[in-house]
């Protein structure tokens, strides 16, 4: 299950980012990276990057934000 936390909640409404492309980025990532106990996964999107950052807590995934970034070759 996929829990979206208020902060990630609020985040996602004023970057306009839809929580099926979060859904999407965490289910069907290009890249996965661990950090410190949270993960994050990126997705590309035309000339940009959906990031999520997130954390694994037993069989659920807990949503801590998301963003858009043009710099592909970071998270690439």
């Amino acid at each position: 299950m996929i829990i979206f936390t208020i902060h990630a909640l609020e985040r996602i409404k004023s970057r306009r980012i839809s929580k099926d492309d979060v859904i999407s980025c965490i289910e069907n990532p290009d890249r996965t990276l661990k950090l410190n106990g949270m993960l994050r996964t990126v997705k590309r999107e035309d000339n940009k990057v959906l990031v999520v950052i997130c954390r694994k807590s037993n069989s659920d995934v807990i949503v801590i934000t998301a963003y858009r970034s043009t710099k592909k070759r970071k998270y690439l």
